[in-house]
């Protein structure tokens, strides 16, 4: 009864082990494949996986024929052991630059549409800063980068358009136009801007509700959909740019988009002249998260990334 151990909360009395076979079995949803991942037997991990449950009191997953899925109490286990990860993560950055080192990992998942301009240039900076990095980055749908932040597999997001959720903070954000994209020979091209009614007279290769732009773009088209030539709709930006330049039709795109493939020189944005005609361009992170110093000094210059790309002064980027 009087055993110190009987009154410290069981979050505490998790251990190392514990801690890193819940969370390959998280991310694997397969027993078998998170014992791969850890060179450990199946057995050996649903044995500690038991220990857990036990000392928790409550199951963490479903066994269910998809795989292994989180319950009501995993999930709640989920956060707290992915923030504990974070957290112990950014704590050995910190004592590692105390000795002069500045190494570490930094995990990045962005939207396609600044695979072209802002993305590289943004890797740039970070590879001239931090050489000794390691640097993962891939490129997914909004959906898949609130899963991936939320879930800790990523560190930093960056989307457009996202909607707000309660998980995730904005640590920056520009502004762009949105703005009909057309070959150098069409007959919008030599325009500074251009009316959504003006664009309906051509063929359209429209976004599909994947991507954030369809938000932006659908109360705009609403009022012409019966005048609508619709030849593509797409959640692929390549595709997009690609169909463009094919003379297929015109596409709505931000000016970060328009750059993606080799040749897009021949590619014109043209402005919308509509004052909804704006999509926000934000990074994320996990809103429990203690920032690690890399992922701060990642997230500044992306901010001085942003404000190059759009021209503006610091106080339009924050």
């Amino acid at each position: 009864m009087n055993d110190p151990l009987s009154r410290t909360p069981r979050m505490m009395r998790l251990h190392a082990r514990g801690i890193s076979y819940f969370n390959a079995v998280r991310e694997c949803r397969s027993i078998r494949e998170a014992a791969r991942r850890l060179n450990v037997t199946p057995s050996a991990l649903t044995r500690q996986l038991a220990q857990m449950e036990a000392e928790i009191g409550a199951p963490l997953f479903d066994r269910l024929p998809e795989g292994m899925v989180l319950t009501e109490v995993g999930t709640i286990m989920a956060r707290h052991i992915v923030t504990v990860m974070q957290d112990a993560a950014r704590t050995e950055e910190q004592i590692n630059a105390l000795s002069g080192r500045r190494d570490g990992r930094l995990r990045i998942m962005a939207v396609e549409g600044i695979a072209g301009q802002l993305l590289p240039a943004l890797l740039e900076r970070i590879i001239s800063a931090f050489p000794t990095v390691e640097l993962h980055v891939e490129v997914g749908a909004p959906k898949t980068i609130v899963s991936a932040l939320q879930d800790g597999r990523v560190d930093l997001g960056i989307a457009f358009s996202l909607a707000l959720y309660p998980e995730l903070r904005r640590v920056a954000v520009g502004h762009f136009p949105v703005g009909a994209v057309v070959r150098a020979d069409h007959p919008l091209a030599h325009l500074r801007t251009v009316t959504v009614e003006e664009c309906v007279a051509y063929r359209l290769i429209l976004p599909t509700r994947t991507l954030s732009l369809y938000r932006v773009m659908e109360p705009m088209l609403r009022p012409w959909q019966d005048r609508l030539n619709v030849v593509l709709q797409t959640g692929s930006i390549e595709l997009t740019n690609r169909m463009v330049l094919a003379g297929a039709g015109l596409a709505f795109q931000s000016p970060l988009a328009v750059g993606v493939q080799p040749g897009q020189d021949s590619l014109r944005h043209v402005p919308l002249r509509d004052t909804r005609a704006v999509t926000d361009l934000g990074a994320y992170v996990r809103e429990s998260r203690w920032l690690p110093p890399l992922l701060e000094t990642v997230i500044e210059e992306l901010r001085l990334e942003l404000r190059r790309v759009q021209g503006v002064s610091d106080e339009r980027v924050v």
